[in-house]
């Protein structure tokens, strides 16, 4: 299940459902009024929630968010999917290069893994930093390397995860369609209930 939201100014409620969509459903859009519509997400207090991040202040959003539903900020975990294909491009034997036009070495897996680390820790420590106020004290963070859409799937299972609050468009999206690709396919596959926020 997924709800589509937007964010409202502080003086409304703070979420307005677009959609209300179950996994094997279509969509179904209510025009009710919006008292009646504000989303009560009481049930997710004191459960797992995760929020993919990508330093985009969307994502920033969708962490508040995830806060205040949570009730306890330990129920946050905040995850960073490093794509492997801006990291590195194949070679002509399907080892890895490097990507972004950092040159063509090849590197052994032992090498990638190394890698990996760096920019998983590089990236966690850039997390933390950014997050260091009184108000997100507490909050879990994460990184790995994976597809986007993979890496969150795979953790929110692994870990459990009760409920994913997610933008509906990442970073680098140019807003073409009412839901990104990212953010569409996290529905599509996710074993628990989707929050996705839209501007």
């Amino acid at each position: 299940m997924f709800c589509l939201v937007r964010r409202l100014p502080t003086s409304q409620p703070q979420h307005v459902p677009v959609a209300v969509h179950t996994r094997g459903d279509t969509a179904r859009h209510h025009w009710t009024p919006r008292r009646s519509r504000a989303v009560t997400m009481n049930h997710f207090q004191n459960t797992s929630i995760l929020v993919p991040f990508d330093f985009s202040e969307d994502s920033e959003n969708a962490i508040e968010t995830a806060i205040s539903i949570a009730g306890d900020n330990q129920n946050v975990t905040v995850l960073h999917v490093i794509d492997p294909a801006q990291l590195y491009g194949f070679d002509d034997n399907g080892g890895y290069e490097l990507g972004g036009g950092l040159g063509t070495a090849t590197f052994s897996g032992t090498r990638v893994s190394r890698i990996n680390e760096q920019h998983q820790q590089s990236t966690l420590e850039a997390m933390q930093n950014m997050f260091r106020d009184t108000i997100h004290q507490g909050i879990q963070f994460a990184t790995l390397v994976d597809d986007p859409v993979d890496g969150i799937i795979k953790y929110a299972s692994k870990h459990g995860t009760e409920l994913i609050v997610i933008p509906s468009h990442g970073r680098t999206a140019n807003r073409p369609s009412v839901i990104g690709s990212v953010a569409e396919k996290v529905v599509r596959l996710a074993h628990c209930p989707v929050l996705v926020l839209r501007r």
